[in-house]
């Protein structure tokens, strides 16, 4: 039987192959692009766990951030106003104040997913968040232990906030990695 058969010239070889690799590319479809993946992620929690954590940690941003923030205000606009006695000054320095300590938490640690990249990246934003926090814990520490300085529960409601701000922010990062 393998007598019989004649064996193809190279233009019939390369005819063949051309036809079946179309023939596979018909069956199969056109290569996919990373366009069709643009809203595709891949977890191993439902949406919804994912969604309902998110919100969970932008109502525990809100609560913790609402104190320090309070906190970090005061104290910026009054030592600044030490220095500058303008009323609109003030007022400005103590919301820069609020958003480079505690909004510098979030914003460092949230790019830490897409921007940190490289050894030098990641320490600098690993820096930068802990000059914000330093910022942070330093402003609440000052003034939420004013007269109360033997206070275990002052202590903690002055610590805490600024890192729960940071450690939720570092959850959120988790989520977008």
């Amino acid at each position: 039987m393998i007598e019989n058969l004649r064996p193809l010239t190279q233009e019939q070889r390369q005819s063949a192959r051309r036809s079946a690799r179309n023939a596979v590319l018909r069956s199969i479809g056109l290569k996919p692009t990373r366009e069709q993946f643009t809203h595709t992620t891949v977890s191993r929690y439902p949406v919804s766990v994912t969604r309902l954590i998110g919100l969970l940690c932008l109502i525990l941003l809100l609560a913790a951030f609402t104190p320090s923030a309070i906190r970090l205000y005061v104290i910026g606009s009054r030592t600044f106003g030490q220095a500058v006695p303008n009323d609109v000054a003030q007022i400005a320095v103590g919301l820069a104040t609020v958003l480079s300590a505690e909004i510098g938490q979030v914003v460092f640690s949230l790019a830490l997913a897409t921007l940190g990249t490289s050894a030098t990246s990641r320490h600098l934003l690993y820096a930068s968040m802990a000059m914000c926090t330093s910022v942070a814990l330093a402003g609440n520490i000052q003034v939420a232990l004013l007269g109360f300085e033997q206070s275990v529960f002052a202590w903690l409601v002055a610590i805490v906030p600024p890192l729960v701000v940071l450690s939720t922010a570092y959850v959120l990062k988790g989520q977008l990695h």
